[in-house]
This record gives C-alpha cells, sequence and structure tokens, in this order.
C-alpha cells in the first residue's frame, strides 16, 4: 500500500455525513461487514451493503456529503463498478479498494489499492482478503488515532457493554 492514498481516504471518511460499504462476493461481502463493524466502534455512522442490487440501490439517494467505500479485489465486478458510478453521479465520494488501473480504481475518488497473486491451488485461502483486511485495519487504525479520546471513551463504553452482557474476565476481545 506504499503509494495508497490513506490520508485521503481517511479524510473522506472521517468528514462523511454517512458511509456506507459495498461488496459482492465472498471475500468482499464479508469484509464489507467488517469495515462496518471497525468504524461502528469509534462512533461512525456506517452501513454495509454487501450484496449486488442494493448497493445500486443505495448509491442513486446518496448525497455530496456521503462517502462509499466499494471492495473489490478485482475491480471489474459489474454491479461494484456501476454502483460507485452512480454514487458519484450524485456527488457521493467513493473511496475504493481494488486494483490499480482497474474500472473501478478509475472511478474513485481515492484509491487504496490492492495486488493479490493467486495461486492456482484452488484449495489454498485466498491471499486478496489478507490485503483487503489489511487496509480496512490501517482505515480503523488511522481514524482511531486521529480522534483519540474519543476513541477510547466509545471503545471502553462497548468494551464494559460487552463485558457485562457475556460475563466472563475483562480480556475479552471488542465486539467477538
Amino acid at each position: 500500500m506504499a503509494q495508497a492514498d490513506v490520508a485521503g481516504a481517511v479524510e473522506c471518511l472521517d468528514a462523511a455525513r454517512q458511509i456506507l460499504v459495498f461488496g459482492a462476493g465472498g471475500g468482499s461481502s464479508m469484509l464489507a461487514q467488517e469495515l462496518q463493524f471497525r468504524l461502528v466502534r469509534l462512533g461512525y455512522a456506517v452501513s454495509a451493503y454487501p450484496q449486488a442490487l442494493l448497493p445500486r440501490m443505495v448509491a442513486s439517494t446518496l448525497e455530496p456529503e456521503d462517502v462509499v467505500v466499494v471492495l473489490s479485489v478485482t475491480g471489474y465486478t459489474p454491479e461494484m463498478v456501476e454502483s460507485a458510478r452512480i454514487a458519484r453521479q450524485y456527488g457521493a465520494r467513493v473511496v475504493a479498494i481494488t486494483a490499480q488501473g482497474s474500472p473501478l480504481a478509475e472511478t474513485a475518488d481515492v484509491v487504496l489499492p490492492v495486488a493479490a497473486r493467486e495461486t492456482d491451488f484452488i484449495y489454498h485461502p485466498s491471499a486478496s482478503r489478507y490485503a483487503m483486511l489489511a487496509a480496512i485495519d490501517v482505515l480503523a487504525l488511522e481514524l482511531a488515532l486521529r480522534h483519540r479520546e474519543r476513541s477510547r471513551d466509545k471503545l471502553r463504553r462497548l468494551k464494559l457493554t460487552l463485558d457485562a452482557h457475556r460475563g466472563g474476565d475483562n480480556r475479552q476481545p471488542l465486539g467477538d
């Protein structure tokens, strides 16, 4: 992610009225929800749309104050590219975690490029989901650090609420 515009992505997300995360397919769907879970802990208004058709519908309702994060390893999934284009048409900013030079990357305002070299061994787990997860981790960390005191307070409150609900010791993970 050396050439990734992490600062640009963080700036967009932090200034957003709402953040919408689009992903279709196995890894991107799961990671769309992961980004939602990570950012809601920090107090951001964020929703994940891990389907094919709903992102297109939601994109048509957006405003310039909104930001869409689109996840697509290849950047060629038609539903994701079209949803990003629709969001841009209505003024929303688009952050893409995708392959550099792909149609999705060309549509986005900010790109966090992922390059996944998959193997021919079909039983091996897909490396691309780890690359996307790393990008998500970087975004969440940078947003948390941008508002350290607020983030610390929200994470503390979340931890206390979950620990009280689950019981057990106080070394349990957040949101697990």
